[in-house]
């Protein structure tokens, strides 16, 4: 099966940063604020990253596909999220980020994996606000970059195109346990997540 993933790893994570009193003010020594400019739309990116799963008992009509950007412009993105969590086959970067999310989706399939880490949707703002911090952007807070398993990718592809997600395809399942990473020399297997790179700053300087 493919891996694929949508959203950008570590969005809403490098934004809680940038937005932090003691973190705008170093940022702002070193960059515009039209650099960041981004960030301004990101609840609109957010949204509609992230799906809801919906029931029909549990959600009045309409809701289900205003979760996941516009009632037209999500709805398939929305459904097939819902579809996929049924199965077990997607994942979300709230805790851990991406790379979290690519470990715990792959354990509970009893799978391995094969990826390309360089393939992984990330936005250019988000790599600043990190190196800044010292932060691994994907391992950073992120619930709307998910991972997913699709042996259907072109259905998926052409939902994430609708909503205006970023998808890329950066990898595949494949025999064993192990999870390599492919664009990068040695031995570079995924270790088990260790907690999420927010913490890191909250510790010392979000309130």
């Amino acid at each position: 099966m493919d891996i694929v993933v949508t959203g950008y790893a570590g969005l809403e994570g490098s934004i809680a940063v940038y937005n932090a009193p003691a973190c705008f003010p170093k940022l702002k020594e070193r960059y515009s604020e039209s650099f960041f400019a981004v960030f301004e739309n990101a609840d609109i990116i957010c949204e509609a990253s992230q799906s809801k799963i919906c029931t029909e008992t549990e959600e009045p009509e309409g809701e289900c596909d205003k979760a996941a950007g516009t009632s037209t412009e999500g709805a398939e993105l929305n459904r097939l999220y819902t579809r996929y969590h049924e199965s077990g086959l997607v994942e979300d970067g709230s805790e851990g980020g991406v790379l979290a999310a690519l470990w715990r989706l792959l354990k509970a399939n009893k799978s391995g994996g094969m990826y390309a880490q360089k393939s992984i949707p990330v936005l250019q703002q988000t790599i600043e606000v990190c190196e800044m911090f010292s932060l691994n952007p994907y391992r950073l807070h992120a619930p709307g970059c998910r991972v997913w398993l699709s042996s259907d990718t072109g259905e998926l592809a052409r939902a994430a195109a609708t909503a205006g997600v970023p998808l890329n395809v950066i990898g595949f399942t494949s025999k064993g346990v192990a999870i390599r990473r492919t664009d990068t020399e040695g031995d570079s297997s995924l270790r088990r997540p260790e907690g999420d790179e927010l913490d890191k700053v909250t510790l010392y300087f979000i309130d």
